[in-house]
């Protein structure tokens, strides 16, 4: 097959026909800017058309594609740009996990993650765009702004961009957009040519799609259906900051592994697991999350997850044990009788609420002592709803709401459960 493009000022490129602040993010020459928008806008297909034309227009040129981590990119942004680049004479390099993309022209696409990011950021680059642009820190993409200075550039103008969904209402992203640093590209759903045709009617996509958004709730709701910046009014974590409490880690960096978990049935059962440094710092790698599950599937879930074994060095690591809600006598029975050492704990609700806000705060070496991984979103989701309980008399910081809280309790029962044996 043959692939022929042509780069026309109107952009009208194969099946791709951008519109709306998609195509104004297409055209954009400034140094640093981002289109962000709620879920599905057509942010990241918008981004991915851009690097190819830019990579077919200037020759020899060198570009950068960029996420927080780089398993990450696999998943995600890499699968939309391979299907811009479909049946076009473009080489990966690298087999199913490409480190770049050579063109026939002689320009380069570079692949890498923040964690993983010497190759790409071995030179300077023309251009660099940043997936998820949300999940980075602020000295993430200020290293990558040395990085598109214009030293060396083929194309007449550099520029470091990206694509996000809003995230709090004290991002960096925003807050950089309104010292004038940094141009935020408003993108909304009537962008996406799959939601919404020609003339602004829904298409049969566009009606599933636009349903799932609208059964969103909590500040995942504001931020993914209705575009908005927002943490949640009242936040009980209201230090909470994705773009820094959100990381990936490994395995070989923690000590221990725990389960820490709330019991439930019409509300989520919960299962986390919990690895501690030996600086006693907190990372919760996986979660369990459901509804409906009879307490028999929870507990052959938490005895997988416990019989599960982690390598550090040489040294085999095991769970150490489980911390449950101790008036949940019947799923700690049950654990027990699996072989599984389950503690029961309580505490008080506030000293509770008082020791996880102690492990968010970002100690003198820049890190949190407490970590979430990206794929536990119900985790995320819940420390960025849970809030104070309103009273007649305004916000009162003495009780929480019952919502929004059982990934979170069951945080505070493992707080509980390592205090009388002294794991620090």
């Amino acid at each position: 097959m043959t692939y022929q493009i042509t780069y026309a000022a109107d952009l009208q490129i194969a099946d791709y026909a951008p519109r709306g602040a998609c195509k104004e993010f297409i055209y954009c020459k400034e140094p640093e800017f981002i289109a962000v928008g709620p879920a599905e806008t057509g942010k990241t297909l918008a981004a991915c058309w851009k690097i190819h034309l830019l990579a077919i227009k200037y020759v020899e040129c060198n570009g950068a594609i960029i996420r927080k981590t780089q398993k990450s990119l696999y998943g995600s942004v890499l699968q939309t740009f391979e299907r811009v680049i479909k049946d076009s004479p473009v080489t990966q390099y690298g087999g199913e996990k490409p480190e770049k993309f050579l063109y026939p022209n002689g320009s380069t696409i570079w692949v890498g993650g923040m964690d993983n990011a010497d190759k790409v950021l071995s030179s300077e680059r023309d251009f660099i765009y940043v997936n998820q642009a949300e999940e980075l820190l602020e000295n993430d993409w200020e290293l990558l702004l040395t990085r598109t200075t214009g030293r060396g550039a083929v194309m007449p103008y550099t520029m470091l961009f990206g694509d996000c969904n809003p995230s709090g209402s004290k991002h960096w992203i925003r807050e950089r957009n309104n010292q004038g640093k940094l141009r935020l590209i408003q993108t909304s759903h009537r962008d996406n040519p799959s939601l919404y045709d020609d003339i602004g009617n829904l298409t049969a996509q566009g009606q599933r799609t636009m349903m799932r958004l609208d059964n969103l709730s909590g500040v995942r709701k504001k931020r993914l259906r209705e575009g908005i910046w927002a943490t949640a009014e009242g936040a009980v974590y209201d230090s909470f900051d994705a773009s820094i409490h959100v990381q990936s880690k490994t395995h070989t960096e923690y000590q221990s592994f725990w389960l820490a978990m709330d019991e439930g049935y019409t509300n989520p059962a919960v299962i986390l697991l919990i690895g501690v440094d030996a600086d006693g710092r907190w990372h919760i790698f996986r979660e369990f999350y459901e509804r409906g599950k009879l307490q028999s599937a929870v507990v052959s879930e938490a005895k997988q997850w416990f019989e599960n074994v982690y390598v550090n060095g040489d040294e085999i690591i095991r769970c150490s044990g489980a911390a449950v809600d101790e008036s949940a006598a019947g799923l700690i029975a049950d654990l027990i009788n699996n072989g599984i050492p389950a503690q029961g704990a309580k505490g008080r609700v506030l000293d509770g609420i008082q020791h996880v806000q102690d492990k968010l705060k970002v100690q003198p070496d820049g890190r949190p002592r407490l970590t979430v991984d990206p794929s536990c979103v119900n985790v995320i989701n819940e420390f960025e709803s849970y809030v104070w309980k309103q009273t007649a008399a305004g916000m009162s910081k003495d009780e929480p709401l019952k919502e929004n809280d059982h990934a979170l309790d069951a945080i505070r029962y493992l707080d509980d459960a390592m205090v009388p044996i002294q794991i620090f």
